[in-house]
C-alpha cells in the first residue's frame, strides 16, 4: 500500500474519532434547530410516520404541520426510535453517518482535480475544518444536505468527463436529494451551468441529457416546497422559510455589516484565517488551470446565495450556511500546496549565488505559505476543540428545565418565550424557539417579544395553555411586563434565566 493510501486512511479514521467522540451527547444546548428535528423525529414516532407531514411543538392547539425541507432525515431518526426507543444520540448517528459520506465523497472529488499529495492536505483541511466537524453530529438537515451535496459534485464533474450513465443518473439522483434535504443548496445550479457551458458552448441546450438532469433534479424538489408552502398557508407555521425575510435589500448598499457579516464567517469559520494566503497562492501560481476555474466558479455560485440570502448569511450565529464553501476552498488549499511544491522545487532548480536577491524573495514568499498553512490548521484544530469542550457543559437553559419539569403539576399546553418579531429594519424574524418544549415533552405556544402583555398571555390561557415558561431577559425588553405578570400569576418554580408561571390561578 501506497504512503498517500496510507495516510488518508489515517486522516480519516482521525477525523472519524473525533467525530464519533460527540455523538453520544443530548440536545442539551438552547438550539432551536436541533430541538425543532428532535421534536419532528419524536412525534413521526409518536403521532405517525407519514413523512409528508412533519409536526413540530409549537403548534398551540393545532396539529403542528410545518413548512419545511423534506422530512428525510428526522424521519429516519424516527425510524431508530421505533426500533430502539427515543433516544437523542440516535439522530447524532445518522449524522456522523451523512459526514463519513460527505468526506469519502470529498477524497474522490479531490482527486478528480489534484494528485494525491495535494489532494490527501485537500482532505485533510476539509475534515477537520471546524463546522464541517461541527455538522458531522449536529441534529439538523445539514449533515445530510452536504453529503448529497459533495457526491452530487463529485459524480457531476465525473459526468462531465466520462459520459458515463452511472455517473449521469447518480448526479441526477443526488441532486435532487440536495435539493430536498435543503433549499438553498439550489445555488449549485449555477456551478453546473458553469461547467456544461465550458464543455458544450450554447450547444448545451442541444444536449438532451443535460435536459433530463434539469426536469429530474428539480421536479422533485418543486412538487415538495409547494406541498410545504401550502402547509404554510393552512397551519401557519414554518421552520423559517415563510415567517423570516432573508433576502437582500436597498441597505445591503448602505450599510456595511452584511457584506462584513459574509466575509468576516468566511475568513474565520473557513479559511482558518491566514489560510486566505494559501489560495491567493494557488490562484497566483496556478490562475487559468481547471483546479483554479472551477473552485473559484463553485465560490462564486456560493457567494450568489450569500448575496441574495444576506440578511441570514450575514449573521453570526447562521455560520452553518456557509458550509457550502468548505468544499471548494479545500480545493484551493491542496491546490496551493501543489503549486508551493512545485514553486519549490522551480526554486531548487535554479539556485545560484547570481540570483541570491531573487532566491531570498522566494525563500520569503514559501516561508510565508508554509506559515499560512500551518496557522489555518492550527486555528481549526484550537476551534474544533472549543467546540467540543462547549458541548461537554449543559446549556445553563437545559439545567432549567430540568428542574421546571418537576413543577410542572397539570397537563395540558404551555406557552414560552421567543425572539424578536422582526429584525431592527422591521423585516419579519422567526421568533418561534422550541427548547422548551422539546425539553419539557410539552406542545403550546411560543410569543414573541415584542408581543408579550397579559391580554395575549391571557387569550393562550383561554385557549387552554397552563403555564408560561418565560425567559427574564425577554421579558426585560417590555418594561413593566414582568411586574405585571408577578401581580396576575403565581410563580410555580423560578431559576436565574426563567420563570415559570401558573396559569391556572390568579392572584
Amino acid at each position: 500500500m501506497s504512503r498517500s493510501k496510507v495516510a488518508i486512511i489515517i486522516l480519516f479514521l482521525a477525523a472519524a474519532l473525533l467525530r464519533f467522540a460527540d455523538v453520544f451527547r443530548p440536545i442539551n444546548q438552547a438550539s432551536w434547530r436541533e430541538c425543532d428535528v428532535g421534536a419532528i423525529a419524536r412525534n413521526f414516532a409518536v403521532e405517525g410516520m407519514n413523512p409528508f407531514y412533519p409536526r413540530i411543538d409549537w403548534r398551540g392547539d393545532g396539529p403542528g404541520y410545518a413548512e419545511m425541507e423534506l422530512p428525510l432525515y428526522p424521519w429516519l431518526i424516527a425510524v431508530s426510535y421505533k426500533i430502539f426507543g427515543v433516544h437523542d444520540y440516535f439522530a447524532r448517528v445518522w449524522a456522523f453517518l451523512f459526514s463519513l459520506g460527505a468526506m469519502f465523497f470529498f477524497f474522490k472529488l479531490a482527486r478528480e482535480y489534484l494528485n494525491a499529495f495535494a489532494a490527501t492536505v485537500a482532505f485533510a483541511f476539509f475534515a477537520l475544518n471546524p463546522l464541517m466537524v461541527e455538522t458531522a453530529t449536529s441534529i439538523q438537515p445539514e449533515g445530510l444536505m452536504i453529503f448529497a451535496y459533495i457526491a452530487a459534485v463529485y459524480y457531476f464533474v465525473n459526468w462531465l468527463r466520462t459520459e458515463s450513465n452511472l455517473s449521469f443518473v447518480a448526479t441526477t439522483s443526488f441532486t435532487a436529494l440536495t435539493l430536498l434535504a435543503k433549499a438553498p443548496s439550489a445555488h449549485i445550479g449555477l456551478f453546473f451551468a458553469i461547467l456544461l457551458i465550458e464543455k458544450y458552448g450554447w450547444r448545451v441546450f442541444r444536449q438532451m441529457k443535460v435536459w433530463i438532469f434539469g426536469i429530474f433534479s428539480l421536479a422533485p424538489a418543486g412538487l415538495w416546497y409547494i406541498h410545504a408552502k401550502n402547509l404554510w398557508t393552512v397551519y401557519g407555521n414554518s421552520l423559517g422559510v415563510s415567517n423570516e425575510y432573508h433576502w437582500i435589500g436597498w441597505d445591503f448598499f448602505t450599510n456595511s455589516e452584511f457584506a462584513v457579516g459574509i466575509l468576516r464567517s468566511e475568513f474565520f469559520y473557513i479559511w482558518g484565517g491566514s489560510g486566505i494566503i494559501v489560495g491567493a497562492f494557488a490562484l497566483w501560481r496556478g490562475r487559468g488551470e481547471e483546479t483554479a476555474r472551477h473552485s473559484l466558479g463553485w465560490l462564486a455560485s456560493i457567494f450568489a446565495l450569500y448575496l441574495i440570502a444576506a440578511r441570514t448569511t450575514s449573521q453570526d450565529w447562521a455560520n452553518y450556511y456557509h458550509v457550502f464553501s468548505i468544499p471548494p476552498v479545500a480545493l484551493l488549499v491542496g491546490f496551493g500546496i501543489k503549486k508551493l511544491w512545485d514553486y519549490a522545487r522551480t526554486f531548487a532548480d535554479s539556485y545560484s549565488l547570481n540570483t541570491l536577491a531573487v532566491n531570498l524573495g522566494h525563500v520569503a514568499i514559501l516561508f510565508f505559505v508554509v506559515i499560512a498553512i500551518l496557522a489555518a490548521l492550527a486555528v481549526e484544530a484550537r476551534q474544533v476543540r472549543a467546540e467540543f469542550l462547549a458541548h461537554r457543559v449543559d446549556d445553563a437553559a437545559y439545567e432549567c428545565s430540568q428542574k421546571l419539569k418537576l413543577a410542572l403539576k397539570t397537563e395540558g399546553l404551555i406557552v414560552a418565550s421567543g425572539g424578536h418579531c422582526v429584525d431592527k429594519n422591521n423585516y419579519a424574524l422567526a421568533y418561534n424557539a422550541s427548547f422548551m418544549f422539546y425539553w419539557l415533552e410539552r406542545k403550546g405556544w411560543n410569543i414573541c417579544i415584542e408581543d408579550q402583555s397579559i391580554k395575549n398571555i391571557a387569550a393562550v390561557e383561554a385557549k387552554g395553555a397552563k403555564y408560561f415558561v418565560a425567559q427574564r431577559s425577554a421579558l426585560g425588553e417590555m418594561p413593566g411586563f414582568e411586574n405585571e405578570l408577578l401581580q396576575t400569576y403565581p410563580v410555580a418554580d423560578a431559576c436565574d434565566q426563567f420563570y415559570l408561571f401558573d396559569l391556572t390561578h390568579r392572584r
